[in-house]
């Protein structure tokens, strides 16, 4: 449904209005309740001060009565009538419950002329109490189910000491409490909390209770408990009613009317202009008209050429930041709609600025678009990819399950790193994922650009290319990938461990050192081999932990083995010798694990292509400088050996074993290593030869002076519990001669 601006005000001011009243009747609910509660305790204040001024009056008329009958008992005419008129003093007062006089005998007991009892007891006062000066006194006290208030003083006649006690009903101010107020009282059941008196016809359904303690300071002989009819919200929402709404109405009219003249009606005369201006297009024949047209087309062709460069990347031909934002904030809507979760992913290409300075800016260009190409192709179609700024690509993708999207991830990243052929070259690239899922890293697109930009600075220092981002209390990352988690999961469980093969020295039969060789604890549980699990890290740029793994249990062997100056080499990708940091790697181990330098030989896998050559000699001449020993391994397959073999800081030269293991049946091959071994000797480095299974092999190569040898024939490579053993019965010219 399209709304147009008119009956959207319309709309617009009728919630407002609505809202309004709405916040009125909330308002008034509230004063309602607030305005209850006011009253409660102001009635309940007004009602104890009506109680404790009509105690006060009790007391004085209490007061008042004694007088009276002290007269009588003092005067001698009136004393012989006492108890008579008594009996009519009671028919007239019947709140009066008792009038006792005390007399004294001559031992200053106490004998009583009334039954009842009161509060202060005869048995309880003694004549030497009491004088003519004692003032009478007032006390109260509860008899079982009777509250008294009660006067009592000495009364002096011919010389004896006599003691009037005048009793009242405690409760008997109720009475003229109850006329007063026109409320009525019942006594109800006695509680802990005294005798209680209920209004009568209370409800506690509607009203609201009003509980008034009855007592001394230190003594509460009862309760009261009162009714207050508390406010109606409906009758005071009646009575209002009519005045609000007059006025919400009002407002609501001089607001339409104001938004009318001020807004509405210029809007209108706008729109109504850009619409006869439109049509101008669609005519012709008019002279006005025709003068009009040439410049709202250029304007429109301007326009159309703006929107395309706003939205579009130049190089690759896909959205710019701009587009991708607005996906992400349109995406981030639905999902709070259909509860539908998103993942941003930002992507960091490194390696186009090196190509950049080497081969030239539309080398590179050529390079993004390909990635741009291969990034569409690894997408869906509900998919969303952008190039936010030279090497920084953003991707939306929707996540179904957790698990499809750790594939999908992974499926882009390979088809990043992948190699591109450009004008007939050979290039690699590398790149770093930051993933943010919505709405479990961010409710909003700040929050997961935030995120996804913090994971991918993650993955930037860590070992692994691909990092979700994850608060300090998460544990989890990156779980679900098929290649990447394989290998994570290999050496975080520990499915891995290294053999040792030893390299022996062909003139004394000594070891030289060990080489440290990759193997799966249980071959049996994984379906690829162990080389081909290295050949897939070295290509996809994850062979980083595994090499950090394989020199950190190196040099724990190292460490923890009782063989004086052991030495272990530990093969090296070509990409690891891109890293500069490598050489701090590697010192840190040495440090941790207090291993010597030149205990460890680094040997370059040299088959593999050497994409910055001056970047590797650093590198090498660094681990060189440290004190490490470095070795050519599988010489004679790379592209350039000889181009780089002076200018590298190596120590040995060890020969394919491709080349060595049937030169002893095939002349070209002893050819081959023959002219590498003085090849290597000219150039002041030691050869080693691998691959050796036989006698015949191992003797031809001491003929053609070779200095170390490697393989089958010495000894296979040895689990580390093992070589203990071997350094005991180390190879021995004899030995080796039957056939060891």
């Amino acid at each position: 449904m399209k709304l147009n601006i008119s009956t959207f005000s319309i709309f617009l001011v009728a919630g407002l209005t609505l809202t309004m009243f709405l916040l009125w009747s909330l308002s008034l609910l509230v004063l309602v309740d607030r305005q209850n509660q006011q009253n409660a305790v102001t009635y309940r204040q007004n009602l104890h001060g009506q109680v404790l001024q009509l105690q006060q009056k009790q007391r004085l008329w209490l007061q008042s009565q004694y007088y009276l009958l002290t007269t009588l008992a003092e005067s001698p005419s009136e004393r012989q009538n006492f108890q008579g008129f008594l009996w009519d003093y009671y028919q007239r007062n019947p709140s009066i419950w008792a009038v006792n006089l005390v007399e004294f005998d001559e031992r200053g007991n106490p004998v009583s002329r009334s039954s009842k009892p009161g509060c202060l007891q005869p048995d309880q006062m003694h004549r030497d109490d009491f004088d003519d000066y004692l003032v009478p006194g007032i006390a109260s006290c509860r008899i079982d189910d009777k509250a008294l208030l009660e006067i009592a003083g000495p009364v002096a006649s011919e010389g004896s000491t006599r003691v009037l006690l005048v009793s009242m009903d405690y409760f008997d101010f109720l009475n003229e409490f109850s006329a007063l107020s026109g409320r009525r009282l019942q006594r109800a059941a006695d509680s802990e909390r005294g005798i209680q008196y209920h209004e009568f016809g209370l409800n506690l359904g509607s009203a609201t209770q009003v509980t008034i303690p009855i007592g001394e300071t230190d003594w509460v002989f009862g309760e009261l408990h009162l009714s207050l009819q508390p406010i109606s919200f409906w009758e005071l929402f009646e009575r209002q009613v009519a005045i609000v709404l007059t006025i919400l109405v009002t407002a609501a009219i001089l607001l339409l009317l104001l938004l009318h003249f001020n807004l509405i009606k210029p809007l209108l005369v706008l729109a109504d202009r850009m619409r006869h201006a439109a049509n101008s297009q669609q005519q012709a024949g008019d002279d006005d008209q025709a003068e009009v047209r040439p410049g709202l087309q250029v304007m429109q062709d301007h326009f159309d050429i703006l929107q395309k460069m706003a939205k579009r990347d130049p190089v690759t031909g896909l959205n710019n930041r701009v587009i991708f934002e607005d996906r992400l904030s349109q995406a981030i809507r639905e999902g709070k709609r259909s509860a539908r979760r998103y993942a941003l992913v930002i992507i960091d290409v490194r390696g186009l600025d090196d190509f950049a300075v080497q081969r030239g800016q539309y080398i590179v260009d050529v390079l993004l678009r390909q990635v741009a190409d291969g990034l569409k192709e690894s997408l869906r179609e509900s998919d969303h990819v952008a190039r936010f700024e030279r090497n920084l690509f953003a991707l939306l993708l929707e996540v179904q399950q957790r698990d499809q999207l750790n594939t999908l991830v992974e499926k882009i990243y390979l088809s990043v790193v992948r190699p591109y052929q450009v004008f007939g070259r050979e290039f690699e690239l590398n790149a770093y994922f930051g993933v943010a899922i919505y709405p479990e890293h961010g409710a909003d697109a700040d929050n997961l650009y935030q995120h996804a930009s913090h994971a991918l600075v993650r993955a930037e220092h860590s070992e692994w290319p691909i990092q979700f981002f994850r608060d300090a209390d998460d544990v989890t990352d990156t779980s679900g990938f098929t290649m990447i988690q394989s290998l994570r999961r290999a050496i975080e469980s520990d499915e891995l461990k290294l053999v040792f093969q030893p390299v022996v020295d062909l003139e004394t039969y000594a070891t030289v050192y060990l080489e440290a060789l990759l193997r799966w604890k249980d071959p049996e549980k994984h379906e690829i081999p162990i080389e081909h699990t290295i050949r897939l890290a070295e290509q996809n740029h994850l062979i980083k932990p595994l090499t950090n793994w394989i020199f950190e249990t190196a040099c724990r062997f190292v460490s923890e083995s009782e063989i004086e100056d052991i030495a272990v080499g530990i093969n090296l990708s070509m990409i690891d010798l891109h890293d500069r940091h490598l050489p701090e790697r590697i010192e840190t181990y040495l440090q941790r694990y207090r291993v010597k330098p030149a205990q460890i030989v680094i040997e370059i896998t040299e088959g593999q292509i050497m994409q910055d050559p001056g970047e590797v000699i650093e590198v090498l001449a660094h681990l060189g400088v440290m004190g490490l020993s470095l070795s050519i391994d599988d010489f004679g397959t790379g592209q350039a050996s000889l181009t780089y073999l002076k200018e590298l800081p190596v120590e040995k030269l060890k020969i394919d074993q491709s080349f060595v293991r049937d030169m002893a049946t095939n002349p070209d091959d002893q050819l081959i290593v023959r002219a590498t071994i003085e090849l290597a000797h000219t150039l002041d480095l030691k050869v080693v030869a691998e691959g050796v299974e036989t006698l015949a092999t191992c003797d031809l190569l001491a003929e053609m002076g070779c200095d170390h040898v490697q393989g089958y024939y010495l000894s296979r490579p040895l689990e580390a519990e093992q070589v203990a053993t071997w350094f005991e019965t180390s190879v021995k010219p004899d030995l080796a001669r039957k056939g060891k």
